[in-house]
């Protein structure tokens, strides 16, 4: 098996992990929890797991050089799954008691990995403008646009620290928080492609190089 072919199969199962994680979780909460499908849109989980299939998918699907949009889903993505991680554990895994642990585990710290991993790991990614580091944030917006009208029709919030009661002034500042360390870490993933560590899947050296 070829080097390229190597990295579209890893990608798949780690694509398939993640899907797989994610499908028993969302039976287990809509079966044993008190969740109902209107409310899952309300998760950011599901939504960054979603967007880690999705970046896995098109790095197996696209030949090198990847086009841009494909780069800057695949460390939006990592952005995301890394931010889920780190928030659950420092402030939800108290609240939550998971049916399936395994699942619990990927979606909220392995799905993370898988997608660090594939954009320190693997070469071929483009070097992108600073200007496209605001892009992590789209994402984010689209849901807190959501939940604020969601708010507005029914009162209901999927996270205790977008509890109403809290106040406005407390929920932006750690909505601010979070969106600071997605950045921040939008950045420093950015940052390794410019290092260019060690890659599994070296970037494609022009031929006039070479021949220089």
């Amino acid at each position: 098996m070829s080097k390229d072919a190597t990295i579209r199969t890893l990608r798949l199962i780690g694509a398939s992990i993640i899907l797989s994680a994610l499908g028993f979780q969302a039976w287990a909460d809509l079966t044993f929890g008190t969740f109902t499908w209107g409310q899952l849109p309300g998760y950011f989980t599901p939504l960054a797991n979603l967007a880690g299939i999705v970046a896995l998918l098109a790095a197996a699907r696209v030949r090198r050089p990847e086009p841009r949009w494909v780069t800057v889903l695949r460390v939006n993505s990592a952005t995301y799954l890394v931010v889920v991680g780190a928030v659950y554990w420092m402030l939800l895994a108290p609240f939550t008691t998971p049916y399936f642990p395994w699942a619990n585990a990927i979606l909220h710290g392995g799905s993370g990995l898988i997608l660090v991993a594939d954009w320190v790991l693997i070469g071929g990614r483009r070097r992108l403008p600073m200007g496209t580091l605001w892009s992590v944030l789209a994402l984010p917006a689209i849901w807190v646009s959501y939940l604020l009208f969601r708010a507005f029709l029914d009162g209901w919030v999927p996270y205790p620290f977008l509890d109403p009661a809290r106040g406005a002034a407390a929920i932006l500042a750690t909505l601010g928080a979070i969106a600071a360390v997605g950045l921040a870490v939008s950045g420093l993933l950015r940052v390794l492609v410019v290092l260019r560590p060690a890659t599994f899947w070296p970037a494609r050296v022009p031929a006039r190089a070479r021949r220089d």
